[in-house]
């Protein structure tokens, strides 16, 4: 119903019939000669309404894609893709500051050109990361993980003032937890790094490389330790040790003549009363310590004594200690704080006896991994019976054999693990493995080289006896020798007349058995199967540019040349401290 009004000003028409809600009208109402359209909100974007895991998950990949060994990218690729996903929506900016900026690794040399824009001579990005950290506090609160350029020499110019710049860095990130690939020498001097790193609550992990010190060598031409590191050098030491509260992974290591008195390692109990502790024992002051590496020290600083005070551990790494021998290592594994152990590494200890080792495993109920490696071969001690197994562990799962020199070592393994001494073994790496008597118990392999081995025998001039391609060349030999041998036939026979005789070649292992053999190293591209520390402080991989990056393994994309280019940097492959376990 519509009534029209008239006059002279103006002529007005409206609508008697009641009015409804736009948002309410699906179809055209009989009383009205229009049609409503209903209004409709606009659908926000997929990626909005996704929770936070989800984009964890896809940035956590985009990661992966980039760092994976067989990949052509690098870490400034990375952050690349990650800057670019940053502008795509508020939404992905707030995911992606977090992953940019928890683990920063700088990876290679500064650019010629920003060296010339800045009028610097080293240390360009860390400057400007520097300057943004402090100015955004909020992006330092991601930081958990930083990875700085190696430095040349000890005696570079530069390197104090890389060091300082590291300081300064890692002081601005309040939840720092941990320094990658920059180690420089502690020589009992004060230095930057070493007192910013000390203050980080939350560290997680730390690399200590113990350098020689001139007054301790002069001190030590004079008198014989302990007594070389003075009051002030002790208690300095100690005190960097007080906020570690989170510290899980410790490395003590002398690459020269450093020198650490075993007071400064342990609390020892005092012989007249065991109630005295003597020492300030800085693994006793780390309450969440769990993996430690002791390396290359000398007798008088570590020895089978300090080593019956370690505290409780998971894992365990002893290395090139001359102060360490077989009858302190059987004594240890019946401490109390042994029992915890899940991981142990002998490396060099040149332990001469079978007997230390069995006794070894036999205590450390909880043991998974059992590293030896060593020259000589142990031996049973004149007069003792062998009874198998000589050795045995009903836990191990991994076994790293590795003995140079060919001996009766070998044999005893083979034997004990044929005598069902390890139940649960699942992989043994054996590199010195000379008869191949460890491989004939493992599962059969089809092939044990890896692809690129033949390329590198074919370059090599020489190879080492006790290299990791010698070992796996050595291995696939034995395994074609034993394809080309007929181990059985088998003949059809029919009423005294042979019709058919099938022969079958051999191979090498058990059917059914449930170990793996492996000639892998740690370290992918390595020649030696465990891991070293010259795998993670040398830096010489960055330093060698011998896989490297431009950004331009993506550079047909139509964005073009110039948008992928980058200056050249190598390619760096994290080496995570773990695998020294």
């Amino acid at each position: 119903m519509s009534t029209s009004i008239a006059s002279s000003a103006t002529t007005c028409t409206y609508s008697t019939a009641p009015s409804t809600p736009v948002s309410l009208v699906s179809r055209p109402s009989p009383h009205s000669s229009q049609w409503q359209l209903p209004s409709q909100t606009p659908r926000r974007p997929v990626f909005q309404s996704l929770p936070p895991e989800i984009y964890d998950c896809i940035l956590q990949q985009l990661r992966v894609i980039h760092e994976d060994p067989a990949s052509q990218s690098c870490q400034t690729c990375h952050l690349r893709d990650l800057c670019s996903l940053a502008l795509t929506s508020r939404a992905w900016d707030k995911a992606v500051v977090k992953r940019m900026y928890d683990r920063i690794y700088i990876v290679g040399p500064d650019s010629k050109e920003q060296m010339k824009k800045y009028k610097m001579k080293t240390g360009v990005r860390l400057i400007l990361l520097r300057r943004t950290l402090r100015e955004r506090s909020f992006l330092a609160q991601h930081v958990r993980e930083l990875k700085i350029p190696r430095f040349q020499a000890q005696g570079d110019p530069l390197r104090k003032d890389m060091i300082n710049i590291a300081a300064s860095l890692v002081m601005a990130c309040p939840n720092f937890e941990r320094l990658v690939g920059f180690y420089p020498v502690y020589a009992h001097e004060f230095d930057r790094l070493t007192h910013a790193l000390s203050t980080r609550k939350k560290l997680k992990e730390h690399v200590w490389l113990i350098g020689e010190n001139a007054a301790i060598t002069q001190r030590s031409q004079k008198q014989l330790a302990p007594g070389l590191m003075n009051q002030e050098q002790k208690e300095a030491f100690n005190f960097f040790h007080h906020a570690w509260t989170s510290l899980t992974t410790l490395f003590l290591h002398s690459p020269g003549l450093g020198i650490l008195e075993k007071d400064i390692f342990v609390n020892i109990k005092n012989n007249g009363d065991p109630r005295k502790i003597q020492g300030s024992g800085i693994l006793h002051r780390l309450p969440a310590l769990k993996h430690l590496v002791i390396s290359n020290f000398d007798m008088d600083d570590f020895d089978d004594y300090a080593l019956q005070y370690l505290p409780a551990l998971h894992s365990l790494r002893l290395q090139d200690l001359e102060g360490v021998t077989f009858w302190g290592l059987s004594e240890f594994s019946r401490t109390t704080n042994a029992f915890s152990l899940r991981s142990l590494s002998l490396v060099n200890l040149d332990i001469m006896y079978l007997s230390a080792i069995s006794n070894m495993l036999l205590h450390l109920r909880n043991l998974k991994r059992f590293t030896l490696v060593q020259d000589t071969s142990p031996e049973l001690a004149e007069g003792e019976i062998a009874i198998q197994p000589i050795i045995a562990s009903d836990l191990v799962e991994f076994l790293h054999w590795e003995i140079i020199v060919p001996g009766p070592a070998n044999v005893n393994l083979a034997n004990s693990i044929k005598a069902k001494g390890f139940p649960r073994l699942r992989t043994i790496r054996a590199p010195s493995d000379h008869l191949g008597l460890l491989q004939a118990l493992c599962k059969p392999r089809a092939r044990i080289q890896l692809p690129g081995d033949w390329n590198r025998i074919n370059n090599a001039h020489t190879m080492a006896p006790d290299s990791l391609l010698t070992s796996r060349r050595a291995a696939q030999q034995r395994l074609e020798e034993a394809w080309n041998t007929v181990q059985f036939k088998v003949v059809v026979q029919e009423d005294d007349l042979v019709h058919e005789i099938f022969d079958f070649n051999g191979f090498i292992g058990e059917i059914g058995s449930k170990i793996d053999y492996s000639l892998e190293p740690d370290v992918p591209g390595s020649d030696q199967a465990w891991i070293d520390f010259p795998d993670v402080v040398s830096g010489r991989d960055e330093m060698a540019f011998k896989d490297s990056c431009r950004g331009l393994w993506n550079a047909s994309n139509p964005c073009g040349y110039k948008w992928w280019q980058h200056t050249e940097r190598p390619r760096y492959r994290r080496v995570d401290l773990q695998d020294f376990f």
